[in-house]
């Protein structure tokens, strides 16, 4: 019996080092304490340091940890030109890696863009079931408006994103990893009509799809051997689709054909190894199988942010590139816009930008304090405001899961607060109220 989508990862044996707590970073695996479990907060034994407040836990009751190394997750930042030709890209530096709007004014341009991809995609994937061709210059057009609202500011797009309406999973998730995989091409360094033909890949990587059954697409269970083997068949079909298509770029159908692909040869349909996948299949092959595991399914809820960047982390160099894979945690941060987080003042919201260079003081549109919801909603940069009222150091405490968090992204779009950030109070100069 297999899961339909879910990674199928060939992990390597543990390798388990003993470090001082000193040493501790994000992103690392703590295997083992050095005194009993029980004698600490912690819930679970093993668990993936995601906040600085969990190093700080650690500081208090240990004095060394052991870190399995296999489990944890590569937080390296790296210089954009020299990552940049590490990774195959060109390294050149240009205004596109710079933004030119704060998430603020970014946001108003990036909804009517946003939603006219949206109603795109579902009218593309209307018309192939209908036996229509691909609407390439529709398609083109689409995509060129999300790469300048990507190039102006990722995260107002990446924000919008994690909006989903229901029952339009293949649609959303298209649009979703159109506008990541840019978001990744952008912290390459790529140009902007590089960036166009990255889009395009992106948005008609899961066309094929509207060929697969609607009982096996949407079954809510575990696929049986025969199933899976007919969800396989969405990359040809993908494939022959766009090769009908006029005007589809040669690389979206090497898109649809191998973002299955996988660097062991494990993947599909052809079993290719390393050398055999191409650039744009690479990155489209990471930002599609994060977008899948953040995002809810009939078979399987939204996982959060650490638990891809885990499955990818473990991945590197078997299934996916591991330079590619830690430029997309470069491109979207530690705390990607969209990820809903708790505060060490124990105040809840939801990431709304990402900070350029302090990865973990992100901005962040607060709605709950510990007696329920904000209002308004409050925003708060922590990369400006380091303290709480109490004159306590602010920090994220935990990621929380999308059902756990109690935030609707689609109740503060449809409020009009994503429009209207400038007019929030800001955390810190006004008096939380219920």
């Amino acid at each position: 019996m297999i899961h339909d989508k879910r990674p199928t990862l060939s992990y390597k044996t543990s390798r388990k080092v003993t470090i001082p707590v000193a040493e501790l970073r994000l992103g690392m695996y703590v295997a083992e304490l050095d005194r009993p479990w029980e004698e600490t907060p912690f819930l679970f034994q093993g668990f993936t340091i995601e906040t600085e407040h969990d190093i700080g836990v650690i500081r208090e009751y240990c004095e060394q940890v052991t870190v399995d190394i296999e489990s944890s997750v590569d937080f390296q930042i790296q210089p954009t030109a020299r990552a940049g030709r590490q990774a195959g890209t060109t390294g050149r530096t240009t205004a596109v890696s710079k933004r030119s709007e704060n998430v603020e004014r970014a946001l108003s341009r990036a909804q009517r863009t946003h939603a006219d991809s949206s109603r795109l995609i579902r009218t593309i994937m209307d018309d192939v079931r209908l036996g229509k061709s691909v609407d390439t210059p529709a398609a083109r057009a689409a995509v060129t408006e999300c790469v300048d609202s990507v190039i102006a500011n990722p995260d107002a797009m990446t924000l919008l994103s994690r909006i989903r309406e229901k029952d339009e999973y293949t649609s959303q998730h298209s649009l979703s990893v159109s506008i990541l995989t840019v978001a990744l091409g952008r912290q390459l360094g790529m140009q902007r009509e590089e960036l166009i033909d990255l889009g395009i890949c992106g948005l008609l990587h899961d066309v094929g799809k509207v060929l697969t059954p609607d009982e096996v697409l949407t079954k809510p269970g575990r696929l049986t051997v025969e199933e899976m083997e007919i969800m396989k068949e969405h990359t040809t079909h993908g494939r022959n689709i766009l090769m009908s298509s006029s005007g589809a770029p040669l690389k979206a159908l090497d898109v649809a054909y191998a973002h299955h692909e996988r660097f062991n040869g494990s993947g599909y349909p052809r079993g290719l190894v390393e050398s055999q996948i191409t650039h744009y299949s690479r990155l489209v092959a990471i930002t599609d199988t994060f977008d899948a595991i953040t995002t809810d399914r009939v078979y399987d809820n939204a996982r959060t942010n650490m638990d891809a960047f885990r499955v990818l982390s473990k991945g590197r160099k078997t299934h996916w590139d591991p330079m590619l894979v830690i430029r997309f945690v470069e491109a979207i941060g530690i705390y990607p816009a969209g990820t809903a987080v708790e505060l060490s003042n124990e105040m809840i919201g939801i990431v709304i930008e990402t900070h350029p260079t302090q990865k973990l003081r992100p901005k962040i549109l607060l709605t709950h304090t510990p007696n329920g919801p904000l209002k308004p909603p409050m925003v708060l940069d922590m990369s400006t405001r380091l303290t709480d009222e109490r004159g306590t150091r602010l920090e994220v405490r935990r990621v929380l899961p999308p059902a756990v968090a109690g935030i609707s992204l689609h109740s503060l779009r449809d409020a009009g607060l994503l429009d209207n950030l400038a007019s929030l109070p800001e955390f810190g100069r006004a008096t939380p109220s219920l």
